[in-house]
């Protein structure tokens, strides 16, 4: 009857929607996935000009570290110069990434592995831990505008609070 292919029409219209957004999420996840490698190559580079790529340069901006809190694009500037001075050798690896995104912001939560080499005794050291990235949509490009990272877990019997 008329009515059993207008449903028809109707499910098949909605599937057809449903896989068309998919694939636009995967296609926008593989995109934010290369620049979190982008991120991770400015990182081993110590490079602040490679950085501004993908940065908002805005006073907006933050990076929550061990160390510390910076804020705007010179304070992020500040994070690329101590892996410049603080290491010879730096490699960043991420793993476990999950990605949410909300059509103009985006953010992505994963462990990483640093392995670096300190420039004042020549000695190796490894860190790992958890960072969240917060991006967002400026003029149609992804721009990062705050990072915040930190140590992995505690769970250990009394540890943790």
């Amino acid at each position: 009857t008329f009515n059993e292919h207008k449903m028809r029409f109707y499910i098949l219209s909605i599937l057809l929607i449903s896989a068309a957004s998919v694939s636009a999420q995967k296609k926008e996840t593989k995109n934010l996935n290369s620049l979190l490698d982008l991120y991770t190559h400015s990182i081993d580079a110590a490079d602040s000009t490679l950085g501004k790529k993908f940065w908002l340069e805005s006073d907006e901006v933050s990076f929550i570290n061990p160390r510390g809190n910076e804020y705007g694009w010179n304070g992020v500037r500040n994070i690329y110069q101590m892996f410049s001075t603080a290491f010879t050798k730096r490699k960043l690896q991420y793993f476990n990434e999950h990605w949410t995104n909300y059509g103009n912001v985006a953010w992505v939560e994963f462990h990483w592995v640093f392995d670096a080499v300190f420039a004042h005794n020549n000695q190796p050291v490894q860190t790992k831990g958890r960072e969240t990235q917060i991006w967002k949509k400026n003029r149609g490009q992804w721009k990062l505008v705050h990072v915040h990272y930190s140590g992995m877990p505690l769970n250990g019997k009394e540890q943790g609070f």
